[in-house]
């Protein structure tokens, strides 16, 4: 196990070590990484695998590492009279703008692939620690990003 720049362990393999406060950290398996433009991607939304990724005995959550680049569909009327559709930062100031990072929950779906787990999730209060395996294969991730695993509608935090 090596460690980081500020002499904290860092997570095993493919994992990340989430961190809330005041519980102790625990790990979830990171299994791969989806990229998406202009809104978070659904449910259903198939994954790109980490390779040689193998789920151990010790059950940990799965979860997928999502980057999104935030935009928002900007409609200009021409001349002409005709609709044009560009995107770009909401020009009202409104929305999100830039790049975000978060982690959601993930599992197999009928036909066997990763992907994105069914419901919507939101920010349960929690941060992950990505090991430098996960970082170095999702280009641009950064070291710590926040966890979508709480269900809004219910506040229980996804399992498994």
């Amino acid at each position: 196990m090596s460690t980081t720049a500020l002499g904290a362990a860092e997570p095993s393999r493919w994992t990340a070590r989430l961190h809330a406060v005041p519980d102790p950290a625990r790990e979830v398996m990171v299994i791969g990484w989806h990229a998406a433009f202009a809104n978070t991607p659904a449910a259903g939304t198939p994954l790109a695998v980490f390779p040689n990724v193998e789920l151990g005995p010790d059950h940990l959550a799965v979860m997928a590492l999502v980057r999104i680049e935030h935009a928002t569909a900007i409609d200009t009327i021409t001349p002409e009279g005709t609709r044009e559709t560009r995107w770009g930062p909401d020009p009202f100031g409104i929305a999100k703008t830039g790049i975000s990072w978060r982690l959601v929950p993930a599992h197999r779906d009928a036909e066997s692939r990763w992907v994105i787990a069914p419901g919507w999730w939101a920010a349960g209060g929690e941060e992950a620690v990505l090991s430098n395996s996960v970082t170095a294969h999702a280009l641009g991730a950064p070291t710590v990003v926040p966890v979508y695993d709480q269900d809004p509608h219910t506040g229980k935090r996804w399992a498994s």
